[in-house]
């Protein structure tokens, strides 16, 4: 795979600081009675930007950048406290709203201000236009749904058989909310697996393999349930770590 030299290391450590100062504002110096007591004009939001502006500016020693950076920081603070009012949106949706929309406006600015929006550009269309990226792509979404989808269906004779009503097929994405871990846990599993596979990292997958079998059969699971678990989980793990293989296979030729 060709490396891309994206930005030089000066570039990047301004980078680096412009997160740490947002990551210790929102969350090393914004103490819980801030969260809940901040408004658009409150004392806790005042309290709160001012912060953020005063981290920003320690970190990077650039006024201009801090003004900025912080002014954007309290236009997406007050939106989102205008949101978790009038808008029915899970506060776990709001969170990764918010922290998005920060570190998108970090690495804008940013890019801006080290005028590197040609790079970027170039960078974040690699995974369309370069060969290698696109294979990994290809193969990151192959291991989400599509292949969740096809072990529902290889262990759904088997799933049908199971005699507690409340077990759903893990791997289906017709279970109900309330038990749709299952399919979550797999989709990551089978990321990760993926992603040690292509980092050679095949020690790993053992020790994923291990501890995924305690924690599974530490509860009395017998029977159909326990072949079900085993023969979902072991599908899973196979047909990952079979992409993996031929994903490597496909970027060494």
């Amino acid at each position: 795979m060709n490396s891309i030299e994206l930005f030089t290391a000066t570039e990047g450590n301004l980078l680096v600081r412009l997160i740490v100062a947002h990551l210790l504002a929102d969350f090393i110096f914004q103490t819980k009675k801030m969260v809940k007591n901040k408004e658009w004009l409150s004392k806790a939001m005042m309290q709160h930007i001012g912060i953020v502006f005063i981290l920003t500016i320690a970190f990077t020693a650039n006024w201009k950048l801090a003004l900025l950076l912080t002014f954007l920081h309290y236009v997406t603070d007050g939106i989102k406290i205008s949101l978790k009012k009038t808008a029915k949106i899970k506060e776990t949706y709001l969170y990764l709203a918010d922290q998005g929309v920060h570190f998108v406006t970090i690495v804008l600015v940013w890019t801006m201000n080290q005028n590197l929006f040609a790079e970027v550009l170039q960078t974040l269309q690699l995974p369309f236009l370069q060969y290698n990226w696109s294979v990994i792509l290809m193969g990151y979404l192959l291991v989400t749904t599509p292949l969740g989808y096809l072990i529902g269906l290889a262990t759904k004779k088997i799933q049908t058989q199971t005699p507690d009503d409340n077990i759903t097929n893990p791997e289906q994405n017709t279970e109900p909310k309330s038990d749709r871990n299952g399919l979550w846990i797999g989709i990551f599993e089978r990321i990760i697996i993926l992603t040690f596979v292509l980092l050679e990292q095949y020690e790993a997958i053992g020790f994923l393999i291990t501890g995924k079998s305690i924690i599974r059969f530490s509860a009395k699971n017998e029977g159909v349930r326990s072949e079900y678990v085993l023969l979902g989980t072991m599908a899973s793990y196979g047909v990952t770590i079979l992409l993996g293989v031929i994903l490597k296979y496909i970027l060494l030729n």
